[in-house]
């Protein structure tokens, strides 16, 4: 079974090298020319859970990927605004069904070609059409062989919204105050931020026929922060980190449009989303 990961990143390469740890024939899709050339040259150097590891993988630039080459799985990791160029380029390789999955692992690079990964998982998978449910299977054994655990999901879409939760609080926030997730259930004033962002996209989660609890969304991203509480949000290492433009139109930005489109006041996603860019401006990032 060959197995591409396009987006090879700080978790998509969390993921490479978990399946290529157990086994499977994975190869390594990026854009990113750091990280291309790093693990090309030296392959890739991970930490999983405080152990240390090293994988020779064969790694291509998304649009170097052999013409001929076709992969009978391809997980999906790109930054939201390159999703569409990156399909554009694995589209010839990929084929007709797909699933799709959310997750609580975390992970971040450290420098080109050195990246780590924290967490337990879990990998909730699920379809988009009902056709699609013998891949959800094949993609939750993947998952569960190579220790990601894997789980199917009868109610994917609310997961989907609850991780928007927890990216659209511990993303924008630790990139506006340049902290780890600690940093923030240390500060009574950004946990007071935490509950009204939640607030305003458990609101806005209805138009999607989601129904969120928000006291129990609070205290399960508080929890969260705790427990990976060194960590540096994927936000945090695009912009202070590495320089490089943000997703928070895809998260905070996203909540503030489908707000606005349904006439909810969502106005401290609005100021977030605001915010991230000036800084953004500010700092010239590419």
């Amino acid at each position: 079974m060959k197995i591409a990961i396009a987006g090879s990143g700080a978790l998509g390469s969390g993921f490479g090298a978990k399946l290529f740890q157990h086994g499977y024939d994975v190869t390594l899709i990026d854009n990113w020319e750091p990280q291309v050339t790093t693990i090309q040259q030296d392959g890739l150097h991970i930490d999983i859970n405080g152990e240390a590891h090293h994988f020779r993988l064969p790694m291509y630039r998304l649009t170097e990927i052999p013409k001929a080459t076709s992969y009978d799985i391809v997980f999906l990791f790109p930054k939201s605004m390159q999703l569409e160029e990156v399909l554009s380029h694995i589209q010839p390789h990929l084929h007709d069904k797909i699933v799709r999955g959310v997750t609580t692992w975390t992970a971040g690079i450290d420098q080109p070609g050195h990246t780590h990964l924290m967490g337990q998982g879990p990998v909730e998978i699920g379809c988009l059409v009902p056709e699609g449910k013998e891949s959800v299977d094949i993609i939750v054994n993947l998952l569960q062989n190579a220790e990601l655990k894997g789980v199917k999901s009868e109610h994917l879409h609310q997961s989907i919204w609850k991780k928007i939760c927890v990216n659209g609080t511990a993303n924008s926030l630790c990139t506006i105050l340049e902290c780890n997730l600690a940093a923030l259930n240390n500060s009574d004033d950004a946990k007071n931020l935490i509950y009204k962002i939640t607030q305003e996209i458990v609101h806005v989660a209805t138009v999607d026929d989601v129904h969120l609890n928000v006291d129990e969304i609070f205290d399960y991203l508080i929890a969260l922060n705790d427990k990976v509480g060194p960590h540096y949000p994927s936000m945090y290492q695009d912009l202070i980190k590495d320089n490089r433009t943000t997703e928070i139109d895809y998260i905070n930005g996203a909540v503030s449009k489908l707000g606005k489109e349904n006439h909810i006041a969502t106005p401290v996603n609005d100021f977030v989303t605001n915010l991230v860019h000036a800084k953004e401006n500010q700092r010239g990032a590419q």
